[in-house]
């Protein structure tokens, strides 16, 4: 599991509002560090490093929400101001968070049974083993796809910057 990258700027006695325009920040470009790896599929481990980054962006964000007018209990009603900014931006970071999660479940999923198979020979149970790893490589197939094209529409409507303007106003 990947480090979290060392905050810096953050002085104990300024304003809560002010620490969560530095930390997050900084937890936003912790995410991005891992972008250049997403293209390539075979690279579970930095996906993964990249879900550990976004869960923390995520639990930071909570703990900050109360800075962006976010309550600690979400009603129905979503007003226009920075609380519905910040549920929106909110839910993306949890959206994102989950599909990587789906990804990995399926990577851990297909290590255990290639090593299962590996050990159980031949004959019907490796046949429903063999099976299982295929519908496990199909939904990992189908959840990565998922994620790259989410990934590059947030790309191009400018979702980073859009956040990070969002974070330090």
């Amino acid at each position: 599991m990947a480090k979290a990258h060392k905050i810096i700027g953050v002085v104990p006695k300024q304003s809560y509002h002010e620490n969560a325009r530095i930390i997050l920040p900084q937890k936003v470009e912790e995410v991005y560090t891992w972008e250049p790896f997403i293209w390539d599929e075979t690279r579970h481990k930095e996906l993964h490093n990249m879900r550990i980054s976004i869960r923390r962006l995520r639990y930071t964000m909570d703990v900050f929400r109360a800075a962006y007018g976010f309550p600690k209990t979400s009603s129905k009603e979503v007003s226009v101001n920075y609380s519905g900014r910040f549920a929106e931006f909110f839910a993306v970071i949890l959206d994102l968070q989950e599909i990587l999660g789906d990804i990995h479940d399926s990577d851990v999923v297909l290590e255990a049974l290639t090593d299962y198979a590996d050990q159980a020979g031949r004959g019907t149970l490796a046949q429903g083993v063999a099976a299982l790893i295929d519908r496990t490589k199909e939904i990992r197939k189908v959840d990565y796809k998922t994620f790259l094209e989410k990934w590059e529409r947030l790309s191009a409507a400018g979702f980073k910057q859009e956040l990070l303007s969002f974070l330090v106003s």
